[in-house]
């Protein structure tokens, strides 16, 4: 093309260059239709005013066309006095008209216009056409439909415009037959494809959807990364010479049954005889040594060592030495490896600069504050990631990347990006009891008020017989120091079988927290104006008791220690709490009442995670009072004794009324496993037991049940289902409780 045009450049050129080199005193451009004059302009670079130049000028064409909107590019010369008028003209391609698709069964054409990279009305560029042909292939590949063949056809039509149409022969789901392994001897084959991303059709299809079970679909883009599997398979059992060639990949193309070969080489097994260090202060040998995993005098494990080291490199880089780097000398002889490791730490390194990217809602302050570093202080690898949890744990955000830029030699500089995510939450829930009928429960939040990190909300719960309106407002960080304070204002009403209880009051807390934000220690103080109506000739003792007007006003101190590592879906950590209630500090009622409770989260193999919890509940009266009704220990419902509809696990008066207890005991061990974890969906399997009584703890009455779930942290809210078996039902209760919660972010 470039010849063609220079030589056109000549042929029209030629008399006017050699006549004389005169200024151009304009510069256009002539054939444009559906493109920009500007976007033409913008490439050249012959300016007016400037001398004429031909090789400028042969540039400029060049330039236009590499635009890929014309299929000529000329240029036109005009003698104008004492100078010339220069002109670009272009002959556009065609532009698109429609685009259309052939043998598609598989992908529907709505999907496959997601893939497009040239469009209607686009100018026709086939550099566009082989983009959109490679984006749909990947289409085809999610499906593992690898040998699906693509082309296009062109069909001019008037206007200078053409249609596209792109022919799909679509071929066979690809599946793993086999997968072999050539050359191992000392390993067996099942240890070395049981980790692998790829693997052949293994479980019943209806169940592939599981993590342990596989669907056999090749996945090319994993081939090399299992093939590093298999090498660190080895390197962790002291084969240190091992040697994994590329996977060569076989695929019937009538069947689409696919064969995978991984060749290796062994070599000799080491043994790894001594571990030495060289430069380690401020640490000592021993301190290293300790942090390791590395056994010596069993095989030499490469892939316990590159842990060893990222754990040695943190301990620096909680010592300030941000750049610190270890390497590891191996020395071999025929039998038995020798370790050294080198430490080159460098400099003390200090935080210069945090800037926080991303938060269009959330004010700086709010994110600044949950940063364990300032300006000034010494690098800590440790205090970075917890940073990071820390502002996880916030959910106000779906991503928080810490990264730190070198800024001299013992400087740098960290940048906190976040990406926010919406912290409204609309939740509602249904239910439905012999007693109750229809329940709703619904709930208006706002974790992150006005960007301020202010928690309110706003909730009610309405059946035939209870109504419940809250109002809750807590400020975790009082001018931004760790201490927080809350209010909330309810009115509560509920007809019992034979009364109705309404209650009125507001409650006032204040905490500080300790060890990190870890602990919190403080104090909540309740006023309460509560009214008990019998509705019935004649009540049980306890009823009567209850009846009339009461004032309730309690200090209640706690505890509390959190080391979730989320607030929304835990998977590790510690959440432990005690309340003590004093109530007595004016008005009529006179009680104490405590609740000690706790749950454990721990990641279990095979993607499971573990979770215990536990709460025991002690409540007496003071001075001849009783323990009011409403401040009894009731079970049952989600949150507890899942086999039990809501508050029905308690005792009962001679009336058959469910009066609550003064002691409560319960436990629940639970199994989450993922169903679909890229979609946050997961199954639970549980098991409960507890109960309440109303004088003494009866460890030969607790009440059992167990069951199965699912949780979806949904990108519109939490969802929850639940099944409870009671295990041992009595009479008029249900033997099998279904459960249900959901929310709405917004």
């Amino acid at each position: 093309m470039k010849k063609i045009v220079n030589f056109t450049i000549l042929f029209v050129l030629i008399f006017y260059y050699a006549a004389s080199a005169k200024p151009i005193m304009s510069i256009s451009v002539e054939g444009t239709l559906r493109s920009d004059k500007a976007t033409v302009l913008s490439v050249v670079k012959s300016k007016v005013g400037s001398e004429f130049s031909l090789k400028t000028v042969d540039q400029d064409i060049v330039s236009i066309y590499n635009l890929g909107f014309y299929k000529t590019v000329s240029a036109i010369l005009n003698e104008n006095g004492s100078g010339y008028d220069l002109t670009y003209k272009v002959v556009e391609k065609p532009s698109v008209r429609f685009i259309t698709f052939n043998g598609n069964d598989e992908i529907s054409d709505s999907k496959l216009k997601k893939a497009l990279k040239i469009k209607p009305y686009n100018i026709l560029s086939k550099k566009l056409i082989k983009e959109t042909v490679n984006n749909m292939m990947g289409l085809y590949a999610s499906k593992s439909m690898y040998l699906t063949r693509i082309t296009y056809k062109i069909k001019p039509v008037q206007n200078n415009r053409v249609d596209i149409e792109f022919n799909i022969k679509e071929g066979k789901e690809v599946i793993i037959r086999d997968i072999n392994i050539i050359g191992n001897k000392h390993i067996d084959k099942s240890d070395l494809t049981d980790k692998l991303s790829n693997h052949r059709k293994k479980g019943p299809y209806i169940l592939t959807f599981l993590p342990w079970f596989y669907i056999g679909r090749l996945r090319i883009n994993d081939l090399n990364g299992d093939a590093q599997k298999i090498r660190n398979k080895y390197l962790s059992k002291g084969y240190l010479d091992v040697n994994v060639k590329e996977p060569i990949v076989n695929v019937e193309p009538d069947t689409g049954a696919t064969h995978i070969d991984f060749s290796l080489k062994e070599g000799r097994q080491y043994i790894l005889k001594s571990i030495k260090f060289k430069d380690t202060e401020p640490f000592t040998a021993k301190q290293l040594r300790n942090a390791m995993k590395l056994k010596i005098n069993k095989p030499f494990n490469i892939v316990t060592l590159r842990k060893d080291i990222a754990a040695i490199t943190d301990m620096y880089g909680d010592k300030g030495y941000a750049f610190a780097d270890i390497y590891p000398e191996i020395k071999k002889d025929k039998k038995n490896a020798y370790l050294m490791l080198v430490v080159k730490k460098g400099p003390l390194v200090y935080i210069h600069r945090i800037t926080i990217v991303g938060n269009t809602k959330t004010h700086d302050n709010v994110i600044r504050r949950e940063i364990k570093l300032k300006e000034g202080d010494l690098y800590s690898v440790s205090k970075i990631k917890r940073s990071r949890v820390s502002i996880m744990k916030l959910d106000f955000f779906d991503n928080v990347k810490i990264s730190t830029k070198r800024v001299g030699t013992n400087k740098v500089d960290m940048k906190v990006a976040i990406k926010e995510k919406p912290t409204g939450m609309l939740s509602f829930g249904v239910g439905y009891g012999s007693y109750d009928k229809i329940s709703a429960q619904a709930s208006v939040a706002e974790r992150n008020l006005f960007g301020t990190g202010i928690f309110g909300k706003l909730s009610a719960n309405i059946s035939a017989k209870t109504s419940l309106f809250d109002l809750n407002l807590v400020n975790p960080w009082l001018n931004d120091r760790p201490i927080s304070v809350g209010v909330d204002i309810y009115h509560q009403k509920y007809e019992g079988y034979d009364y109705t209880q309404k209650s009125t009051g507001f409650k006032l807390t204040g905490a500080k927290r300790f060890w990190d934000n870890d602990l919190s220690i403080g104090a909540r103080y309740s006023l309460s104006f509560t009214t008990i109506d019998l509705d019935t000739d004649y009540p049980g003792y306890y009823l009567e008791d209850q009846e009339g007007k009461h004032i309730e006003s309690s200090i209640d101190p706690f505890i509390k220690y959190n080391t979730l590592d989320s607030n929304v879906f835990p998977t590790r950590g510690t959440n432990a709490s005690n309340s003590l209630n004093l109530t007595g500090f004016g008005g009529d009622r006179k009680f104490v009442k405590d609740v000690l409770f706790g749950e454990y989260f721990h990641k279990l193999p095979l993607d499971l995670i573990g979770h215990v919890k536990g709460k025991v509940g002690f409540a007496s009266g003071v001075s001849g009072k009783k323990v009011p009704i409403d401040s009894r220990f009731f079970l049952g419902g989600i949150n507890d004794l899942r086999g039990f509809e809501t508050n029905k696990a308690s005792p009962m008066d001679s009336e058959g009324n469910y009066i609550g207890g003064n002691r409560e005991l319960y436990a629940s061990a639970e199994v989450i496993f993922p169903i679909l974890s890229s979609l946050r969906f997961y199954g639970v399997g549980f098991f409960d037991i507890g109960n309440s009584w109303l004088y003494k703890y009866d460890f030969s009455d607790l009440r059992k049940d167990a069951g199965l779930g699912v949780r979806w942290i949904s990108p519109l809210g939490p969802i929850r289902i639940e099944v409870g078996k009671n295990l041992s039902p009595k009479d008029g209760e249900k033997s099998t409780v279904f459960q249900f919660s959901m929310g709405a972010l917004f």
